[in-house]
């Protein structure tokens, strides 16, 4: 279903290599035009051509520019993408790699799967699977597991809502979740 998917950083050309480098892909120029110049792409060279666009922080798409991108002063804020890929990596690898550059790294088991979190420019989240940890997303979220999933979802967020209430006051809840329509 996603072929590729982007996001802006501070170093594309660092950011790129980390990446291929924690996932077994092939960091490369993306050409200009048509990308922002410093873009670069992280090509996992796979029977879908999947790819990461990894774009300078100051290039923002825009459906009245001319070629449907434009220049802004660069902005770090955290944002609500973000990216789930598999690496080639363990987890202490990928935490090794994290401290090397700078990045927050942290490891979440999900209740459904296990990942770990890279915060780039502590505003991009990229989650990455340890070697061997997507088959228990595969097994819920593919084929597979379809036809359980929903309930799968509901007694997870049942078990959560009651364990998170236990540790947290109602506002930082609210705070984080939002509310209820």
């Amino acid at each position: 279903m996603i072929h590729h998917m982007s996001f802006g950083v501070s170093d594309p050309k660092r950011v790129a290599r980390v990446l291929a480098e924690l996932t077994g892909a092939t960091a490369m120029q993306a050409p200009t035009p048509p990308f922002p110049h410093g873009a670069w792409f992280v090509l996992a060279g796979d029977d879908r051509g999947s790819f990461l666009e990894i774009l300078p922080a100051t290039a923002v798409f825009d459906p009245d520019a001319p070629l449907g991108l434009r220049q802004r002063p660069a902005s770090f804020a955290p944002g609500s993408g973000h990216v789930l890929v598999s690496t080639v990596k363990s987890s202490e690898e990928i935490e090794a790699i994290a401290r090397r550059e700078g990045w927050r790294s942290q490891e979440v088991e999900t209740g459904l799967f296990k990942i770990v979190k890279l915060w780039i420019d502590d505003t991009v989240l990229v989650e990455l699977f340890a070697r061997g940890e997507e088959q228990r997303y595969i097994e819920a979220f593919g084929a597979p597991g379809m036809a359980t999933l929903d309930a799968r979802l509901r007694d997870l967020e049942t078990k959560l809502a009651g364990a998170l209430a236990q540790k947290l006051p109602p506002q930082v809840l609210a705070e984080a979740l939002g509310r209820p329509a």
